[in-house]
């Protein structure tokens, strides 16, 4: 079975601010793994889904 992508809207809060980007993940757990690696000092990581269209 194929693996399937979303797109998720990572926040990050670290002592300078917050910082939001989009993430291609599987889900929001790898999304939210992704960005403790990418921010080690972070004081907190979340992540939703992001609604996504596509034209028609």
């Amino acid at each position: 079975m194929p693996t399937t992508t979303r797109t998720h809207l990572v926040t990050v809060v670290t002592s300078h601010g917050a910082t939001r980007y989009p993430a291609i993940q599987t889900g929001a757990a790898e999304a939210i793994q992704q960005a403790m690696a990418l921010f080690p000092s972070a004081r907190t990581v979340g992540a939703k889904p992001m609604r996504t269209s596509s034209a028609g």
